[in-house]
């Protein structure tokens, strides 16, 4: 053993390195390298052991301990010095050397190891059994232990030790020659150059010796000069030798004709009557001719047969072979016959036909696999170059198709075809057993036995056969696209059409078209020879399609569904998006999450959601549309964005009843759409407010002619006395039954465009431009057209109205029908404007009412639901025909029909124009027009004579000799005050006549009443007054009735005849004495000042009332 390896100097034993102390420097003491000197020679080794041939030097770490890297062969360094004694034409080997540092420490290691194994096995042995009294530490240790169990441990143990050290021996005896290791390095060096000039001279003597052989061959023999010189001259050459042998005599044609007929005879013996059960099946079709028979196997070759003996047990002879497919040789090289002759006529000697059959059926079997191997080749250098990968097999070819469709990792695909030995199954379409060609079609991977493609083996095509094979995986990608397609809702449903058509002859024709709109489609197609998609027509959705099923797709029947999805969910984006902003609707993002418009309209499959917002729309309203593989569907979506969160909500949502049919994108489809969704909105709009204001409504799904085929909104039929019932009607319901059925029907008719234009306050500001266009875009809007629908109960109570009642209010007699038309903004309600229009009928209808009713003299001129605009006389309506009136003036009389009161207006110069609040007062009361004919009637002459009352008295008035006051307190009630001067011509103590005339009922009949009122102390019984009226009372040929003190008449144009009788008696009463002059210090009595003020205001006010114009149209939105 070597102790200074093993142990330290201590006599302790020093803990072995493992592998990971190789690089952290020089050991000492057998870890793993031997202590340097001063010197940086190894200790005990010698000198030489540091050189640089080979040796490890550890001393300053010039090599490591790693063994990995060491026992790796050495490259020289070439900039590494040489060594001194030897020329440069001496190699110097390093390559094999491993340095002995490696060796010993790789020994070290393995030396350790197996101890702490030895010692851990030793461990584990059973220890001997102890003394009889049990304790055996009290032996002498001079007594040996003899048992088993110890002798078996020294024995094991000193194996070990035996083993050990025989290996370290080793170490040591190489540890002594690498003293001389620089010396036996150099003795490598010349060896191995002795080795090279050696092999070099052996070299050379073989290329002589071949050159020498080579050249025997080259060299000509010497001419012979005599021979020829004799032959030349003479013709002969005597001394070579004659055999003299008889020529055969040559055949006649009979002769030769006869030998054929008698060959052939012979073989259709032979094979008729002797080898009959010995022919293979594939030699039964054969003809025997020209002394041969042939032999034809279909699509694969013939071959030309004899027989040479009489004999039928000899053999058959080969005459000649023919391939029978294409492409093949027309004929064989000279080298390839006299080949496959001697080996057929071998095989023919040896087995006879079937051997015959056998060798030749393997060899076109064989030629048609290089038949398709070149043919592949071929392709794989022309159009399909690196796209196949052919490679050669055996007696079989692989060719790899789509080489690169997919990553180095994806799957593959490719086709091997080869030779069947057909021993277990038989041939296709032969009954006997031999070997065929047979095709395996392995795709993505995975060998396809379900499928079976024919190939032609007469006709070889190896592009054909890969047309093929592609085809059915073309055939296989679109029919699985296809049937995961064809089973989702939208073509289950027919609301998109998909079709399949496939060539597997020409994958290129293999098609897969699905619907994209109503007349677009996209057609998907496999390229045959690269195996990418391509899609049809070019677009930048069909381009994103392609890529993603061509390079990111590891899968394309997996994902095939989902792209094609998601190109037709595009194109219907692209195209809404597009042809829908030249029609206002308007693409908008999302305003709530997917999430929750999943959860709120329960949808099974959402797919891709689209908003759309037609411009005119109020803020809440938005157009939903989910596209899917189920089916699209199209929502009204109303929004409430008064949630505490911020997050917009869905308040209400309405499935729009489209057609199942993909829509037609067009201009038409975006304006019927609009006027269905602006239809949908203001009937839930509606609808909303009628239950809110609890107004009593039914849906009608009725007929509705303006709107499309396929759109139906129900008309809504709403009570009458709910929308016009208001806080001062008590009694609504009961008055409008009287006119009209309780129920009005609302139906939508259309949809029309509005642009708001800048407010005439705002056209002052700032323009962008020079051409006065507005910094700010105009907002557009949209109305919404209604018919409002109230049949009468009495047509003839409206006999007045006649067609067209305004420019939006129309009456049809015969149908005792008012229709209204009805525009409102798409969002708002039409209640609001629908009982406005109705109470303007109702106040309407109370004023043709009246005026049907009255028997006064009044005709209705103008009628619309805002203005009614009448003539009248002072006259009654007679029994007879109008034309019997006698003619005179009309006064014309205009009520405009506003939206909280009824506006009347006279014409300029209407003596009634001191009646007017009155007259007002009555028509806005809750008698309305009833009465209103009657007053404006019966009132007229009153009237009338009034005006000439104040008008004869103007001068008297300037004159000072008096003057008249006329008061309405009602319009059944006048009053009229005299002044006259008093004594001595004075008006401050003026004498006073005041006159009263009412209305007053007499025996059942209404009359007007005049009488004299005094105020104040009792009237004189006797004054010039009461004469002055008696006169008037009881004159002759008088009309009226005296009643004393008073005197009535009938409520007819009569009655101003009995006012102008008084104010003349009265007149002349003040004219009997002269006038006298006005002094201009004596100021008038502020009742003449005011009486005259009043008189020149009601003069003025009658001057000034503006005559209606009777052509103009009055707008119905108040």
């Amino acid at each position: 053993m070597m102790p200074g390896v093993v142990m330290m100097e201590n006599g302790v034993r020093a803990s072995l390195p493992t592998n990971h102390d190789r690089e952290h420097g020089q050991l000492v003491n057998g870890n793993g390298s031997l202590a340097a000197n001063s010197s940086g020679t190894l200790v005990g080794f010698g000198p030489g052991a540091g050189s640089n041939n080979g040796v490890n030097k550890m001393a300053n770490g010039d090599e490591t301990g790693d063994g990995a890297n060491s026992a790796q062969p050495q490259r020289p360094d070439p900039n590494s010095s040489r060594m001194n004694d030897l020329p440069d034409e001496i190699r110097h080997i390093t390559q094999g050397f491993i340095p002995l540092g490696v060796l010993l420490s790789r020994l070290a290691q393995k030396t350790h190891n197996q101890l702490v194994d030895e010692i851990a096995a030793l461990a584990k042995m059973p220890a001997p059994a102890p003394t009889v009294n049990g304790n055996s530490a009290h032996l002498s240790a001079a007594i040996d232990d003899t048992s088993v169990e110890n002798l078996n441990k020294k024995s094991r143990l000193l194996n070990f030790v035996q083993e050990r050290h025989a290996e370290w021996v080793k170490a040591a005896v190489i540890a002594r020659w690498s003293r001389n290791a620089q010396n036996v390095s150099k003795l490598i060096d010349l060896m191995d150059l002795f080795r090279t000039q050696q092999q070099k001279y052996y070299n050379t003597t073989d290329l002589l010796a071949a050159t020498r052989i080579s050249l025997a061959h080259a060299r000509l023999p010497n001419p012979d000069l005599r021979t020829a010189l004799h032959v030349l001259s003479t013709g002969t050459a005597p001394w070579m030798p004659d055999f003299n042998y008889i020529d055969v005599p040559p055949l006649t044609p009979k002769e030769k004709l006869q030998w054929v007929e008698n060959l052939n005879t012979l073989l259709s013996i032979r094979l008729n009557l002797e080898d009959y059960d010995s022919i293979p099946y594939h030699f039964q079709s054969y003809t025997i001719n020209s002394g041969r028979v042939t032999f034809k196997v279909a699509g694969e070759f013939e071959v030309d047969l004899t027989i040479a003996d009489e004999d039928f047990t000899k053999q058959f002879w080969f005459i000649d072979f023919r391939f029978d497919f294409t492409p093949a040789p027309a004929e064989l090289s000279e080298v390839l016959r006299v080949h496959l002759e001697s080996k057929v006529n071998e095989v023919l000697e040896k087995d006879g036909l079937h051997g015959c059959y056998k060798f030749l059926h393997e060899l076109v079997l064989t030629q048609k696999i290089t038949e398709y191997v070149r043919q592949a080749f071929e392709l794989s250098r022309g159009r399909w170059v690196d796209i196949l990968k052919v490679q050669r097999l055996n007696r079989a070819m692989s060719i790899q198709y789509w080489v690169g469709r997919y990553p180095a990792d994806g799957p593959k695909s490719w086709i091997i075809l080869g030779v069947n030995s057909g021993k277990e199954t038989t041939a296709p379409g032969n009954s006997g057993s031999s070997s065929y060609l047979t095709l395996r079609w392995f795709r993505d991977n995975k060998e396809v036995k379900d499928v079976e493609i024919p190939f032609d083996d007469m006709d070889i095509s190896a592009e054909g056969l890969l047309n093929r094979v592609i085809g059915s995986h073309v055939e296989y990608i679109l029919r699985s696209i296809h049937s995961r397609l064809k089973s989702n809702g939208r073509f289950t449903k027919r609301e998109a059409g998909i079709a399949l058509h496939i060539e597997r002859d020409d994958p290129t024709k293999s098609l897969l078209r699905m619907q994209l709109s109503h007349s677009h489609y996209v057609t998907v197609g496999v390229s045959s020879t690269t195996g990418t998609f391509a899609m049809q027509p070019q677009s930048t959705m069909t381009w994103k399609g392609e890529s993603k099923l061509n390079w990111s797709s590891k899968d394309p029947i997996q994902d095939g569904l989902s792209v094609l999805e998601s190109v037709r969910c595009q194109y219907v984006i692209e195209e809404l998006n597009r042809r829908g902003k030249s029609t206002g609707w308007v693409v908008c993002k999302g305003p709530v999450k997917p999430e929750l418009v999943k959860a709120t309209l329960t949808l099974r499959e959402m797919g891709q959601l689209m908003w759309l917002k037609r411009r005119g729309w109020s803020d809440p309203w938005y157009l939903m549309v989910s596209l899917s593989l189920s089916g699209d569907r199209w929502f009204l979506v109303e929004l409430n964005n008064s949630n505490p969160s911020g997050e917009a909500q869905i308040s209400s949502y309405t499935k729009l009843p489209l057609s199942s049919y993909a829509p037609n994108l067009e201009d038409k489809f975006f304006s019927n759409l609009t006027i269905f969704t602006g239809a949908m909105i203001s009937h839930i709009t509606d609808l909303r407010i009628l239950h809110k204001r609890r107004i009593k409504h039914v849906p009608h799904n009725g007929t509705n002619h303006s709107l499309p085929a396929n759109m139906k909104v129900p008309s809504v039929f709403v009570r009458l006395s709910d929308i016009l019932i208001q806080p001062q009607y008590d009694e609504a319901e009961k008055r409008i039954t009287h006119w009209a059925h309780d129920f009005v029907e609302i139906m939508y008719r259309g949809i029309r465009n509005s642009t708001t234009r800048q407010p005439m306050a705002n056209r002052d500001k700032p323009t962008v431009n020079g051409a006065g266009e507005s910094a700010e875009p105009q907002k557009e809007s949209l109305h919404a057209f209604m018919d409002a629908r109230l049949k009468v109960s009495d047509p003839d109570r409206f006999g007045l109205l006649k067609g067209h009642v305004e420019r939006n209010v129309a009456f049809s007699k015969s149908l005792g029908v008012f229709a209204l038309r009805l525009e409102v903004g798409v969002g708002s309600t039409i209640l609001d404007t629908l009982a406005q229009r109705l109470q303007a009928i109702d106040k309407l209808a109370d004023c043709i009412d009246a005026i049907r009713r009255s028997d006064r003299d009044i005709q209705c001129e103008e009628i619309t639901l805002n203005k009614v605009v009448v003539t009248y006389t002072d006259r009654q309506k007679l029994e007879g025909a109008a034309a019997a009136q006698p003619r005179g003036h009309r006064w014309k009389a205009t009520l405009e029909l506003g939206r909280d009161r009824i506006q009347l207006k006279f014409e300029r110069g209407n003596p009634q124009l001191r009646s007017l609040d009155h007259l007002q007062y009555l028509v806005n009361s809750d008698l309305r027009c009833e009465k209103l004919p009657y007053y404006l009637s019966s009132t007229l002459p009153i009237h009338r004579a009034l005006d000439s009352v104040e008008d004869a008295w103007s001068d008297l008035e300037m004159n000072n000799q008096g003057r008249v006051h006329v008061i309405s307190p009602h319009l059944d009630w006048f009053n009229i005050h005299y002044y006259l001067p008093g004594p001595n011509r004075s008006m401050h103590t003026p004498r006073r006549l005041n006159l009263q005339l009412r209305l007053e009922n007499r025996r059942e009949d209404a009359a007007w009443e005049i009488t004299r009122v005094e105020a104040g102390s009792k009237e004189k019984s006797e004054d010039e007054f009461k004469q002055v009226l008696e006169k008037v009372y009881n004159a002759e040929g008088r009309v009226w009735r005296s009643l004393g003190d008073s005197a009535a008449i009938t409520t007819d144009h009569r009655v101003g005849d009995l006012i102008r009788a008084v104010d003349e008696a009265v007149r002349r009463l003040a004219m009997q004495s002269p006038p006298t002059a006005v002094r201009p210090s004596q100021p008038k009595g502020q009742g003449q000042v005011k009486n005259q003020a009043q008189a020149v205001y009601h003069k003025t006010m009658a001057a000034s009332r503006a005559r209606p114009q009777t052509g103009q149209v009055v707008v119905l939105d108040d």
